[in-house]
């Protein structure tokens, strides 16, 4: 108690605009009125009186260590109370700077998806489309395709999908069915990459940071170049299949309705994910893990 006492009242005095000069080896001690018992008595054992003084203040010899001790205290308590504030700019410049990291990555990321698109629009952008029938069907009706399933029933509020449309229809289903692998790929991979780094990139940040930083960057290229082979070369849509069937290499027959469902509810709700996880990270500097609080 003696020791909160003295830094308090060694703050008031200093806060109140008092000067007072001290000698070598002596220590301030702002004279008070006291109120109490308890406060006559730390003022009387301060200044090594049986009365407290009153006035400006007074200086006296370090005879007390209680008394340096107080105010010790009071200066290492206004100390961490400024550097309280230096520590919390800190931790947001740090997250800002994250943040726009994560927002270059973003950057770096759409623009490679967006030469994706272009250079499979100008290859296969035929009068039918990517996986459109140049055989029209009038019969068509999309609300009895694979993907119109309870809850949502057959879902298309703005109108994309028109009877008689399958061309239409088609291009549109391989489009989901690609975005919602890449999708499903993005979200599980932005997991995965908080706590698994492969030899060699131990040094990558996690999250979108990863796309330009090396060697990361260099895993990006090599694998929007395979990317690119796959979807020019091998893996090509075909009129006379299904939107996004590109066989069963695996050898796993699954390629059943209920299997093409599961396969395209678990994309749509990839997409919001991995939308979610990139405009969260966008915002606060986290990766997936992260904006858990883990």
């Amino acid at each position: 108690m003696a020791q909160r006492s003295t830094g308090v009242l060694a703050a008031a005095a200093l806060a109140a605009g008092g000067c007072v000069t001290l000698k070598a080896g002596e220590v301030f001690v702002p004279a008070v009125t006291a109120s109490t018992p308890a406060e006559v008595s730390i003022g009387a054992s301060l200044r090594g009186s049986s009365s407290p003084a009153a006035g400006a203040g007074s200086s006296m010899p370090v005879i007390s260590l209680l008394g340096a001790a107080g105010v010790v205290s009071a200066a290492a308590s206004r100390t961490v109370r400024r550097a309280e504030p230096v520590s919390a700019a800190a931790a947001v410049a740090a997250a800002a700077a994250k943040a726009a990291t994560a927002a270059k990555g973003a950057t770096a990321t759409t623009s490679a998806v967006a030469g994706v698109a272009g250079a499979g629009s100008m290859t296969k952008g035929v009068k039918e489309g990517v996986a459109g029938s140049a055989t029209a069907s009038p019969s068509f009706d999309p609300a009895m395709q694979v993907g119109a399933m309870a809850p949502l029933g057959f879902f298309d509020p703005l109108g994309f999908s028109k009877k008689g449309d399958e061309s239409g229809f088609r291009n549109l289903r391989a489009a989901e069915i690609k975005h919602g692998r890449v999708a499903m790929m993005a979200a599980l991979g932005a997991v995965v990459q908080h706590y698994v780094k492969f030899p060699g990139f131990e040094s990558v940040p996690t999250g979108l940071a990863a796309s330009i930083s090396s060697p990361g960057s260099l895993g990006f290229v090599a694998l929007f170049a395979v990317a690119g082979a796959l979807e020019l070369g091998a893996w090509t849509e075909n009129a006379e299949k299904e939107p996004g069937n590109f066989g069963d290499p695996a050898g796993l027959n699954q390629y059943t309705q209920e299997m093409r469902e599961r396969e395209l509810n678990n994309g749509r709700f990839a997409m919001f994910a991995a939308m979610g996880i990139i405009a969260a990270e966008l915002t606060t500097g986290k990766d997936a893990i992260e904006q858990f609080g883990l």
